[in-house]
């Protein structure tokens, strides 16, 4: 004869297991479908504030995480960093997403200052993201 106690104990760790695995399997079930929704929401925000809630979104959601393929900012953003030069092995490139748009310069020997909200990132030479940031401090 089982104690209770220890048979409750299993209904909770099967519940536990049950859960987690319901999570993940949410979460990496349409990634495509995520990262297109996440996309068409940034090209249909008007400001900054509305881009960054996007970039938090995607970042809540688990869309944007350390380990996930550049690929993903690309797609969402609609930059093109997978193209760009692949930094040599054990260093990171860094990239970067404004989210207010840069005023013009004064002068064409001068540029314009940063302004506003940014995603800041870094990614390895296999364009994964190794670190990213959400700001609105320039230096």
């Amino acid at each position: 004869m089982t104690n209770p106690r220890s048979r409750t104990g299993h209904v909770w760790i099967l519940c536990l297991v049950l859960s987690f695995m319901n999570g993940t399997s949410a979460r990496g079930q349409q990634p495509d479908k995520e990262i297109d929704r996440l996309a068409k929401a940034y090209h249909a925000a008007r400001t900054e504030f509305e881009r960054r809630a996007v970039c938090l979104e995607a970042i809540d959601t688990g869309v944007i995480a350390v380990g996930r393929p550049l690929a993903v900012v690309d797609a969402i953003f609609g930059t093109s960093y997978v193209k760009k030069r692949r930094p040599p092995l054990h260093e990171l490139e860094t990239g970067i997403v404004e989210f207010h748009p840069l005023p013009p310069p004064p002068r064409n020997d001068v540029q314009a200052a940063h302004v506003g909200w940014y995603f800041g990132f870094s990614f390895d030479s296999a364009g994964r993201l190794a670190d990213y940031s959400l700001s609105n401090i320039h230096k």
